[in-house]
């Protein structure tokens, strides 16, 4: 199924253009075989972004960012690998896999019935838009004005007004649509006989995914006498909406990376946080929609920054749902800063009490993820208790045990210190955490931290990859030059070149982009061959290869003669020397 799916993809990069896909983004002008721009992932004002047609890869040489199509359209449009692999598969006309279908977050629906849906949800959004402007969209008009959104958001964001619970049925059945359907969307219910509209006598708030595409709605009461006065009601579940894998808001935030960097992203709980937000300029605001963060949102907020205020209301119940969000974030590699709210208010509230200045200021004012933590747990316990700070000792050590960083355990370990009194040594007991001058080797001594590919990789070995990663046409792939390669990259990379031209098909280079990580494979997708004397140069890097791992069996098998006097490996070493005179000689090893 793995080798299908390759296959597949291949066969995707193969169809797509990727000069046509980039072209989109970026304007390219032709330099001779190559075509370059502006980097899209960094802003610079010469062109340093280069398009290679021919083996279908792109390479920055400002920000070193490289890759295949797949990998671009991740990059540009902030998705994940399989969203970016349907995107551009629906552009090649080739149907996903099956054994992919069930990855899919629709549930599996078929492409035909999920666009179906999307349109449906794309004329309902955009015919509930245009009610705000008729004379029947007063309320929903008044409450904004009421408070004070101006044009340009009302626009950006899409509101609508629904003032009756059946006009958007007979506007969706006069396009075509079922009530089925409409039902299917979460637009309607019935009762009785009766169909109606569920968000009727609400300012319509629609939610857009990633892709740009209405998903659901939420909405906001603004005529009491038709419901009963629940303020808000949101979409339930549909198959094109979860609402546990997309944030309110998250299409602005991809608008906005698309024209500049963004450094941060702040997670609100409400819609009308994120208004407010937006309107006093902080455009990175999104909402959890009132649920609990889950790791795929936290996946998704990644696309855009790893850097994250979470933006709760300050009452208690704000603060528990800040705190089942937290190690979620963190988990998905996140660094997390808790805005603290004074008690009663959201951000909606202190912004039209206090300007955007204040909110700002608590920005600056945001406390790591740790210190909110122990701030909880002090105001859970009655510190002037005995039982309530043992209580808040063993719960705090909890936080501070999580904590990698050994600077960071000690300074944590102070406040707990400070607010308890509790000495550093009964803590540590307490947490079963060593003292510092135990760690200290590992605190501070530099780290040995695995060489990049790019550097392990000798010349000699990089040569002979690349050469038949290119396809090169000296390369004899029935020659068993593996067991010589150092690098198991190398190794894997020359395996599945070799059996992609067994085949009966050419190796492709810029598929490495979608199999390994750029820094990995960015020397042999962009190696400069020479033409002229590449075969000669072929066969003196893999006759070097042979020489270096022959010679290296050579001095393991000595090691094992002198620890153990075997007579046996006598003559084994003695034809091993005269290959390896051979291959010094410019001949073969055998």
């Amino acid at each position: 199924m793995e080798n299908d799916f390759r296959a597949w993809k291949e066969e995707l990069l193969a169809k797509t253009d990727l000069a046509k896909v980039i072209s989109r983004y970026v304007p390219l002008k032709r330099k001779g075989r190559t075509l370059w721009g502006c980097c899209p992932f960094h802003h610079e004002t010469e062109p340093s972004f280069a398009v290679n047609e021919d083996k279908q890869f792109y390479h920055c040489f400002g920000c070193k960012e490289s890759g295949n199509a797949i990998t671009f359209i991740e990059k540009i449009e902030s998705v994940d690998f399989i969203d970016a692999v349907k995107m551009l598969a629906a552009e090649a006309k080739m149907e996903l896999p099956a054994f992919d279908k069930s990855k899919s977050a629709d549930g599996g629906i078929s492409r035909e019935k999920r666009e179906r849906l999307y349109a449906l949800m794309r004329d309902a959004a955009k015919h509930y838009h245009d009610n705000l402007y008729g004379e029947r969209g007063k309320l929903a008009r008044d409450y904004l004005e009421a408070r004070q959104v101006p044009q340009r958001l009302v626009t950006r964001f899409g509101f609508g007004a629904s003032y009756d619970g059946e006009e958007i049925i007979n506007f969706l059945l006069g396009k075509g649509y079922t009530r089925a359907e409409m039902k299917e969307a979460g637009l309607i219910e019935q009762k009785a006989d009766r169909w109606y509209d569920v968000f009727y006598g609400r300012l319509m708030i629609p939610i857009i995914n990633n892709f740009g595409e209405v998903v659901a709605f939420g909405g906001r009461l603004i005529d009491p006498g038709t419901h009963i006065p629940v303020k808000y009601r949101n979409s339930s579940n549909t198959p094109i909406f979860d609402k546990s894998r997309t944030l309110y808001a998250i299409n602005l935030l991809k608008k906005k990376k698309q024209r500049e960097p963004v450094n941060n992203v702040i997670i609100t709980e409400g819609y009308m946080d994120v208004l407010a937000l937006h309107k006093a300029g902080f455009d990175t605001a999104v909402a959890s929609m009132g649920t609990a963060l889950t790791y795929a949102q936290a996946k998704l907020i990644r696309n855009y920054s790893t850097n994250v205020y979470i933006s709760y209301d300050g009452d208690s119940a704000g603060q528990t749902a800040t705190l089942r969000g937290l190690d979620i974030l963190r988990e998905a590699g996140l660094n997390v800063r808790v805005v603290s709210l004074p008690d009663g208010l959201d951000p909606d509230d202190l912004i039209k009490q206090r300007g955007a200045e204040a909110y700002a200021q608590l920005l600056k004012e945001a406390q790591p993820l740790p210190a909110f933590k122990l701030n909880y747990l002090k105001n859970r316990f009655d510190l002037t208790a005995p039982d309530g700070k043992a209580a808040y000792a063993i719960e705090a050590m909890k936080v501070v045990k999580a904590l990698e960083n050994p600077v960071e355990i000690e300074e944590y370990m102070k406040i707990v210190h400070d607010a308890t009194g509790y000495s550093m040594e009964t803590l540590r007991k307490q947490a079963d955490i060593s003292a510092p001058e135990e760690k200290r080797a590992s605190a501070f001594a530099p780290e040995e931290q695995p060489k990049p590919q790019t550097e392990r990789r000798d010349k000699a070995e990089l040569f002979v990859v690349a050469s038949a990663a290119h396809g090169m046409p000296y390369v004899d792939y029935d020659e068993d030059v593996y067991p010589y390669l150092k690098s198991d990259v190398d190794r894997e990379i020359y395996s599945r070149s070799a059996e992609k031209f067994r085949s009966g098909a050419l190796p492709s280079v810029s598929a490495l982009y979608s199999e390994y990580a750029p820094e990995s494979v960015d020397e042999i997708v962009e190696y400069e061959f020479m033409q002229g004397d590449d075969e000669a140069k072929y066969r003196a890097c893999v006759n070097r290869l042979k020489i270096e791992h022959l010679q290296g069996e050579i001095e393991r098998l000595n090691d094992e003669y002198k620890a153990t006097k075997d007579a046996r490996l006598v003559p084994e070493l003695g034809k091993m020397n005269a290959q390896l005179r051979g291959l010094k000689n410019g001949g073969s090893n055998e």
